[in-house]
């Protein structure tokens, strides 16, 4: 099974350095037309299918990347609940705190909380699409949880960065 892990395009939160967390925001105007431009040299045809998150940045991107697949929204995909602090400005003090795994944010989620749901969700995908080409347009805190669970070394990811693994 091949597995392609693509961060959404910029939010209206991204661009004014809000956190978003569960917060159902829309794609930026910016992340609209970076993702339409990615679009043109998207092969959509190389996806067997498409997981996403339900909030509407994922799937905004989803939709215009794969117009002709079927998306699927998964829960276990969702991103990371940052609590108190979503709809706050993104701090150096908060930025250290999310990325250390012990750290809840007040209210919110840990990462190994994230990460059971992810493991949760890679063993669905091992049962039902063995041998599948699947794109998952997810958050990057979904995508870091991956990379722990999968072993693999975490690495940042931006706007509509897609991380190719095989299982």
């Amino acid at each position: 099974m091949e597995l392609n892990l693509l961060r959404h395009a910029e939010s209206e939160f991204n661009k004014i350095g809000l956190l978003q967390g569960r917060i159902d925001c829309n794609l930026s105007e910016e992340g609209i037309r970076k993702t339409k431009e990615r679009a043109k040299n998207f092969d959509s045809n190389y996806y067997d299918i498409c997981f996403s998150s339900p909030l509407k940045r994922t799937l905004q991107t989803a939709k215009i990347l794969v117009p002709n697949l079927k998306i699927i929204c998964d829960e276990r995909i969702i991103e990371r609940s940052l609590g108190d602090w979503e709809n706050t400005p993104i701090s150096d003090e908060k930025s250290f705190l999310l990325k250390n795994i012990e750290k809840r944010p007040p209210n919110g989620e840990l990462i190994t909380d994230v990460a059971k749901r992810v493991e949760d969700f890679i063993d669905f995908l091992k049962e039902n699409y063995e041998g599948k080409k699947i794109l998952v347009v997810t958050h990057a805190g979904v995508i870091y949880a991956f990379q722990r669970v999968l072993n693999l070394k975490v690495e940042g990811v931006n706007n509509l960065d897609i991380i190719k693994i095989n299982i």
